[in-house]
């Protein structure tokens, strides 16, 4: 159901071609990848991603904090656009380029917040990124950006690929009439690639941080469910959400399917 794709230096790159959508129709071969940072790509990697791969665009959703602290690797050829989904100050999500120091940003932040749980500091930022302003904005300008039809492929990511990127690729398959179930299997998915980088972190901080880091790392049904009961209580469902909260349109879903489905 999923295609990853190797490189060196990134952990969560993939490609959405091998799903199939109600109507049988696949997206067209490696025109929409989903990846974690793109700050360290060598120079196989970049070689990769645009003679193998035809790279063409790159969105970048980290904030400016990430952007300017750890900037992607240029690939000659390919449109940069920076689109953050979080505001440059929050903290516990957006990274400083620093794994340790992201962690102890992450604890400092669930004391800060008032929760009672990593779990429940993780769903209070799924619902706040389809409630507030800056991140709806942000959405709308990821769908839009994918209107323009550069013939070619369009790579999208955050920091570690799951969460803003998560949610971005969840938009787009539902816009492309693939069933919810694989939808959320492809968003599942990203454990299966982040198992060895967690279990490396459970040694370097201690057994007693591993629930913790699973959930830092890693995603779970609990927060897919927390974004839709939000976007159910705010717009009713998931349609009003894309047609009302983000502005996308019927004849911009159909404009969608045009560039990026093709028969299997």
């Amino acid at each position: 159901m999923k295609m990853f794709i190797k490189l060196n230096n990134t952990k969560n790159t993939r490609s959405l071609s091998d799903l199939i959508n109600k109507d049988g129709l696949s997206i067209k071969k490696h025109y929409l990848i989903r990846s974690d940072a793109l700050n360290k790509l060598s120079e196989q990697d970049k070689d990769i991603l645009k003679n193998t791969f035809h790279l063409k665009r790159v969105i970048d959703l980290r904030c400016e904090t990430e952007t300017k602290n750890s900037p992607d690797v240029k690939i000659e050829g390919v449109k940069l656009y920076l689109n953050p989904i979080l505001p440059a100050n929050r903290v516990g999500v957006t990274k400083k380029g620093n794994d340790e120091d992201d962690f102890k940003d992450f604890i400092e932040a669930i004391y800060a917040s008032g929760v009672s749980s990593s779990m429940d500091f993780m769903t209070k930022v799924y619902r706040e990124i389809v409630t507030e302003d800056f991140s709806n904005a942000a959405y709308e300008r990821f769908l839009k950006i994918l209107l323009e039809d550069i013939g070619g492929a369009t790579l999208w990511h955050c920091s570690a690929g799951k969460d803003r990127a998560g949610f971005a690729t969840i938009l787009v398959l539902y816009l492309l009439d693939f069933k919810m179930e694989d939808i959320i299997e492809d968003y599942l998915s990203t454990n299966l690639f982040y198992q060895n980088s967690i279990q490396e972190f459970i040694k370097l901080y201690g057994q007693e941080y591993s629930n913790v880091l699973e959930v830092v790392f890693g995603v779970c049904r609990e927060y897919i469910d927390a974004l839709f009961n939000e976007i159910n209580l705010n717009y009713g469902n998931l349609d009003n959400y894309i047609y009302q909260g983000l502005h996308f349109t019927k004849e911009d879903q159909r404009k969608l399917k045009e560039i990026y489905l093709e028969e299997r």
